[in-house]
């Protein structure tokens, strides 16, 4: 499957393994970004001797079959629709959209263009979590009845304002909707639905407009388990950026953080049945799965590719994720009712 990314970031190079990686099966066939630097320096280091600038003209002239979207969110909605309509399959970063409109419009042009439309949320694609996931599933962990998701960073660390991300028109919102997401899609996939949505958010560093820098929440589950939720862009410190904590009435489960951003999820677990003396946390057992490699960007692109070839959906297609979007879009609609609770079923629609 031939590629092309569109956007040359920082985040590309989270990308760039699979398709360094993995030539026989994605192979990176063109780079376009607005900014002529950017987009001359990727394409150089990789050895292309053009590169695009224009969307339009990109999709028009290279010899893609699909793209890989890694853009400034308000940018997702009309370059994946732009993608769609020229009949390219779709692999977009998250969020999908910065509306649920958007995001409905995308699965819609999906559907009738025949392509295949995917949003990046890697964490599906960790080793440790798709064993949990499995655990969990098969029911040997017992019954879910509470989860704890944290999403801390400090934006001033990465980049400075004016940097889209403290921007809500154009991220869509602030850590809620650029970094607690991950969390949220994870706990889909690890727990299940929402059922309602209750949360606070505040805007205290005045970098950030319209942007939510501290937030917390708390959901309940279809299945009846509570979830509590916490994220922030304006930790003065961390000692890692995401955590995870998951009581059932057999075990609990914490995952142990990397270094950095980006935690590589080491979960631990210790049992009700074992002994007092016994219930040491150890190591959750990484059971054979079909992932091809640790790295679950490489991961989730490789299904990209084996989905479009297949024509199955993607495990995080644009379809399933409209019910993400949906608790993005509750959780800001409590903030907008002062903590009022939000029926996730009627933002969905």
């Amino acid at each position: 499957m031939r590629v092309g990314l569109i956007g040359a970031g920082r985040v590309s190079a989270a990308h760039l393994p699979a398709y360094r990686d993995y030539p026989e099966r994605v192979t990176l066939a063109g780079i376009c970004d607005s900014a002529v630097p950017s987009a001359q320096k990727l394409a150089q280091s990789l050895g292309h001797e053009r590169w695009w600038t224009d969307v339009d003209t990109f999709l028009r002239e290279a010899d893609i079959d699909a793209v890989d979207i890694l853009l400034p969110h308000h940018l997702h909605h009309p370059v994946a629709l732009a993608a769609l309509r020229a009949r390219k399959h779709v692999l977009v970063e998250k969020p999908l959209a910065t509306s649920l409109a958007d995001c409905r419009e995308l699965v819609a042009a999906a559907t009738q263009a025949g392509r295949t439309l995917m949003v990046a949320h890697m964490q599906r694609f960790q080793p440790g979590w798709r064993s949990l996931q499995a655990q969990l599933t098969s029911g040997r962990l017992g019954i879910v009845r509470h989860i704890r998701l944290d999403a801390i960073q400090n934006l001033h660390d990465y980049t400075e304002p004016p940097h889209w991300l403290y921007d809500g028109r154009r991220a869509g919102g602030g850590a809620l909707i650029s970094i607690l997401i991950h969390r949220l899609d994870l706990l889909r996939y690890l727990a299940g639905e929402a059922k309602r949505a209750i949360a606070w958010g505040r805007s205290i560093d005045p970098a950030f407009h319209g942007a939510e820098d501290y937030a917390v929440g708390l959901l309940e589950l279809e299945s009846g388990a509570t979830v509590d939720l916490f994220t922030t862009y304006s930790a003065a410190a961390l000692p890692y950026g995401e955590g995870l904590w998951l009581f059932t009435d057999q075990a609990v489960v914490h995952s142990v953080p990397g270094e950095g951003i980006y935690e590589r999820a080491v979960p631990r677990i210790a049992h009700r049945e074992a002994t007092r003396s016994g219930r040491a946390f150890t190591d959750l057992e990484i059971e054979p799965t079909t992932l091809p490699t640790r790295d679950p960007f490489v991961n989730e692109i490789l299904h990209f590719a084996d989905c479009v070839r297949d024509g199955t959906e993607p495990l995080s297609s644009g379809r399933d994720n409209l019910h993400t979007m949906a608790i993005v879009f509750a959780l800001y609609e409590s903030m907008r009712r002062d903590g009022a609770a939000v029926d996730v079923a009627s933002v969905l629609g």
